[in-house]
């Protein structure tokens, strides 16, 4: 396990990385409602599109996203399914002509594995914890 040093400095780089997507993306695609609250707290304010809902279907999602994006990024898990999603959602929407952005993907990844979190929603609790670490 990384330093308490080192995983703050990514908690940091996670943080500026995500102000990066202003402009570079027009939408992020996440799992969860969770995920979105994570990112959030960690003070992304831009479009993030939840891929599990109830009643919508990969199809509305990706036609909805092909209206409203020229660019996303996809942030599934980096687990089996997440990984499994990201790769159907990039063909999907590739398809209709909107660019994934797999470099910023990639990039978040490296910094959660630094901080030990392989879920977006965990994002909340790693940032949590080492703002007020416990005695």
């Amino acid at each position: 396990m990384p330093s308490t040093e080192a995983r703050r400095k990514a908690l940091l780089d996670l943080i500026t990385l995500l102000g990066e997507f202003y402009g570079a993306v027009d939408t992020v695609v996440v799992e969860g409602s969770r995920d979105v609250e994570a990112l959030r707290r960690l003070g992304f304010q831009g479009r993030v599109e939840v891929y599990s809902r109830v009643g919508v279907s990969d199809s509305d999602l990706v036609e909805g996203l092909a209206h409203r994006s020229g660019a996303v990024v996809i942030l599934t898990d980096f687990d089996k399914e997440g990984r499994w999603l990201n790769r159907r959602l990039s063909r999907l929407l590739e398809r209709r002509g909107i660019r994934v952005k797999v470099n910023l993907r990639r990039a978040v990844g490296r910094l959660m594995a630094v901080l030990g979190v392989y879920t977006v929603e965990a994002l909340d609790n790693v940032e949590e914890n080492l703002r007020h670490p416990s005695p």
